[in-house]
């Protein structure tokens, strides 16, 4: 008898709960979720009476398994396995669940909010006393869990947020054309006197989430200007942006500063598609390769795209390089990124303080805290007085982040309810304020490199 089930990306949180139920649980990975939710539900092949669903799932994936199961299993007790954060009250509010359990809890913990929720089912009659022996015995007093026990007894009411997973299975399948035929997307003509921007993605040292913020705001961007997006990997040593979106590039930055490429019809052919509709200029495939592009061609490539492309979005090499300091002196905008730690936040001061001096400092400044936590020692106001400038947008530590991008898909469609994502997004709305779609246009679309 395996009356609990464990969706869960998490080998160490399954492994964990292996030897707390042994024989008695099912584990089906959440890797399963890339075929969706409905390929994760046709694995169970016994009846569970608890599924604990997470950690490392999103809110769409963990809605998508609720409203399957649910359908397949009359009855089912769940559990949401997730920290505490800032939008979990939108988690309970919006799905029927029954208790959410901190992946960090004790055994004890654990065991006994299984033990009071099984003895919840057999007393409405939603499971026999036999379903789980051996029985769990642990005492259940003064437990620290969120329980929502009553609340789940009846249905909770839906709102609009559920168009958002409701319009993937509504919407007609897209019909894939043939290889032969060419792409489906098309380069929009950029209407006279259209205005254009150049947005330069910059931090003044790596690690800080610099080509995250990048990708997610040429994904937003792309949302008010679709294929009129262009984002230029220019971190010429190590790119890596292709990486985190998936794509496999035939051809990179180096041949789109080649003398070839001088004309317009082959400079296009050296960016790579995106689904969410926008390009991509590739990074160069070696550092070696890397130190072919000059200064001079960085800048006349971005140039030359702002032309054709509604928006250009530069991410830059770590520090004031030259090639970084050409990109800023080409762009109206430039969005600075660092973390919260001191020494990241006193070079950007001085970054600050030397595009001043040089007169380099764009005309549009966005200074962007990323992955701030209440538990660095330090606080935004804090923040402000090492760098000397008003933080614009703080974007919480979140571990959807991480999970987006070993997916390759921008943060922004793919956990739309993140507090990490609704941070991101208002840096998009600070460079173009109509890109406030409404929430049933933002949906994970299947990518051309998940199975079918």
């Amino acid at each position: 008898m395996t009356p609990f089930l464990l969706v869960s990306r998490s080998a160490e949180y399954e492994t964990r709960l292996r030897a707390l139920l042994g024989e008695r649980l099912a584990v089906i990975p959440g890797e399963f979720l890339t075929f969706g939710s409905e390929s994760v539900v046709s694995r169970v092949t016994a009846e569970p009476r608890i599924a604990l669903l997470g950690p490392v799932l999103n809110y769409e994936e963990t809605k998508g398994l609720v409203e399957e199961l649910t359908a397949q299993h009359p009855g089912l007790g769940l559990i949401v396995v997730r920290e505490q954060r800032s939008d979990l009250e939108d988690w309970v509010d919006e799905l029927v669940l029954h208790a959410v359990l901190s992946p960090d809890a004790s055994d004890d913990t654990t065991l006994a909010l299984l033990d009071r929720l099984a003895d919840w089912l057999i007393a409405n009659g939603r499971a026999g006393a036999r379903d789980f022996d051996p029985p769990l015995a642990l005492e259940i007093d003064d437990m620290p869990f969120v329980d929502l026990l009553d609340a789940a007894a009846g249905a909770l009411a839906q709102n609009d947020f559920d168009s958002i997973a409701d319009a993937d299975r509504t919407a007609e399948p897209e019909t894939a054309a043939p290889e032969s035929s060419g792409p489906i997307w098309a380069f929009p003509p950029l209407e006279s006197g259209t205005p254009t921007e150049a947005i330069a993605v910059v931090a003044p040292k790596g690690g800080q989430g610099k080509t995250t913020i990048a990708i997610n705001l040429a994904t937003g961007l792309a949302e008010v200007a679709p294929n009129s997006v262009v984002l230029i990997d220019a971190d010429l040593q190590f790119g890596d942006i292709t990486a985190a979106l998936a794509l496999v590039p035939e051809r990179t930055i180096v041949d789109a500063v080649a003398e070839a490429a001088n004309d317009e019809i082959v400079l296009k052919t050296t960016l790579t598609h995106h689904a969410d509709g926008f390009f991509v200029v590739a990074s160069a495939p070696s550092p070696e390769l890397g130190d072919l592009v000059s200064p001079v061609a960085l800048a006349r490539l971005i140039d030359r795209l702002r032309a054709t492309f509604r928006y250009v979005i530069v991410d830059t090499t770590p520090g004031m390089g030259e090639h970084a300091l050409v990109a800023l002196e080409h762009v109206t905008d430039a969005v600075f990124v660092s973390n919260m730690g001191v020494p990241s936040l006193r070079a950007m001061r001085t970054e600050f303080e030397l595009l001043t001096t040089l007169g380099l400092m764009p005309g549009n400044r966005h200074v962007v805290v990323n992955q701030t936590d209440k538990l660095s020692g330090i606080t935004i106001k804090d923040v402000e007085n090492i760098l000397g400038a008003p933080v614009d947008v703080d974007v919480p530590k979140s571990s959807a982040v991480l999970l987006a991008s070993n997916r390759g898909v921008p943060l922004i469609h793919d956990d739309v309810r993140d507090p990490a994502a609704r941070a991101i997004r208002s840096i998009v709305l600070r460079i173009a304020p109509g890109a406030d779609p409404k929430r049933s246009k933002i949906q994970r679309r299947r990518r051309s490199n998940e199975p079918e």
